[in-house]
């Protein structure tokens, strides 16, 4: 069952609140209450499940979005992160805790709080465009 809420760090010492919006055995989705509909700042988790004793890899993409308006001139802008987190039905080769090593290498790489200062220079790397 989904979460009613999501409060992810946005820094070291904030966080950021995102409410349930919709779930279904696909899809589920957050977003932050009180903004415009035109401009939404959600959170989505979409499964793309493969069945079961197949030898594909499930799925699961995370998208996070958020759109502003330009106050100066109206015109929106939209900023998102797609991830796609592709998972071996067979687990014997890479087992689950391989599967966590991974993940957590991902959320080390773009991790800006205070264990992991050194690497704030990695999500300055990803918005320019620049290697890590």
């Amino acid at each position: 069952m989904a979460s009613n809420s999501l409060t992810p760090y946005t820094t070291n010492a904030a966080t950021q609140s995102f409410a349930l919006v919709s779930t279904s055995s696909a899809a589920t989705k957050w977003a932050v209450s009180g903004r415009e509909i035109g401009l939404p700042y959600v959170i989505e988790l979409q499964r793309k499940l493969t069945a079961p004793g197949a030898s594909a890899n499930d799925h699961i993409v995370i998208r996070i979005a958020r759109t502003e308006r330009n106050t100066a001139t109206t015109k929106l802008a939209t900023m998102q992160i797609l991830t796609d987190v592709s998972i071996p039905k067979d687990a014997t080769v890479i087992t689950q805790t391989e599967q966590k090593k991974l993940l957590s290498i991902l959320a080390s790489l773009l991790n800006e709080c205070t264990a992991m200062e050194a690497t704030t220079a990695n999500i300055a790397c990803v918005i320019e465009g620049r290697d890590l």
